[in-house]
């Protein structure tokens, strides 16, 4: 018995390897530990920590690696791929800026195109070095630091209030 016995079409079996990557970098999000009691400022740290590092690990690179071609060649596995990804990534992202909206933490904003903007802050071209296997050490050395400028960044853009009184 195959692997793909067990699912009716190659695409069925795409979407579950997916899905079940999908939970681990929403683990990695930190989506769970979102809550009231926790400052906003922290939960974009969180956030941010959680999907980069997660990026940035041998695992999610050999997957990436592993599927980039096989996405290439068939549209429709490609969108599955990116809705069930990065598009639930950005919404997750979106979601947790629209609560910083209603708690008064942001300014009103469109979450969708803020998120892509905190994202890339934090992300910068550390897709390109890593699926090039350039600087990988280096970059997650540095990812603190990358994911608290992009936190700065992102609230002297969005913030509501003056930002030197919620940052280290």
């Amino acid at each position: 018995m195959t692997l793909y016995s067990h699912y009716p079409d190659r695409t069925a079996l795409f979407e579950a390897s997916v899905r079940r990557e999908m939970e681990r970098i929403e683990q990695a999000q930190g989506l769970h530990r979102h809550d009231t009691a926790t400052p906003f400022i922290d939960q974009l740290r969180a956030f941010g920590l959680g999907i980069m590092f997660f990026l940035t690990s041998r695992p999610a690179i050999d997957f990436y690696n592993v599927v980039a071609g096989e996405l290439r060649r068939h549209e429709d596995l490609a969108r599955a791929f990116y809705d069930l990804g990065p598009g639930r990534t950005r919404a997750n992202l979106a979601a947790l800026l629209n609560a910083g909206v209603r708690s008064k933490q942001l300014k009103k904003l469109d979450p969708h195109i803020a998120a892509e903007e905190l994202f890339g802050l934090w992300q910068g071209f550390t897709n390109f070095q890593f699926s090039l296997g350039i600087d990988i050490d280096a970059t997650r050395a540095d990812l603190s630091a990358r994911v608290e400028r992009g936190v700065r960044i992102f609230m002297l853009a969005y913030g509501a209030k003056p930002v030197h009184s919620r940052l280290r």
